[in-house]
């Protein structure tokens, strides 16, 4: 089940991550996850992007995962946090982002955000398999 879930994740360039917005509505947008290890998922973002504030407010996130050639998807379940830590930020940085963060991973701008995934579910269109488990 676990290989599976996993599988799924790595198909997806773009989930959907969904947060919680002022107005009480959740709010999605496609991110770029940039790496994952365990139930850890990495975005890079700007500090003063709204999701920034919507998280601040309500760390509870969903990263929907959508394949929609194999009618694969991957909900997973937990709390985000902002990283500003120097380090991560040089270790996770893509040259490909200069044009939004000219200065680099030392940019103030610049920041990560990691999902702490507490659970999740899936589907798997061509095996027809699902089920929910704890990450």
């Amino acid at each position: 089940m676990a290989e599976r879930f996993w599988e799924i994740v790595d198909a997806v360039e773009f989930p959907l991550l969904v947060t919680h917005g002022e107005d009480g509505f959740p709010k999605a947008r496609p991110m770029h996850l940039i790496h994952w290890e365990k139930q850890t998922l990495w975005f890079a973002t700007s500090r003063a992007s709204n999701k920034v504030t919507q998280i601040a407010a309500d760390a509870k996130v969903t990263v929907l995962f959508v394949d929609t050639v194999q009618f694969n998807y991957v909900s997973v379940y937990g709390r985000a946090q902002v990283v500003t830590d120097p380090e991560m930020k040089k270790r996770l940085w893509r040259e490909s982002w200069t044009d939004d963060w000219p200065a680099g991973p030392s940019d103030p701008d610049y920041i990560l955000l990691r999902v702490m995934g507490e659970s999740g579910v899936y589907y798997s269109g061509d095996t027809d398999e699902s089920g929910e488990m704890s990450l």
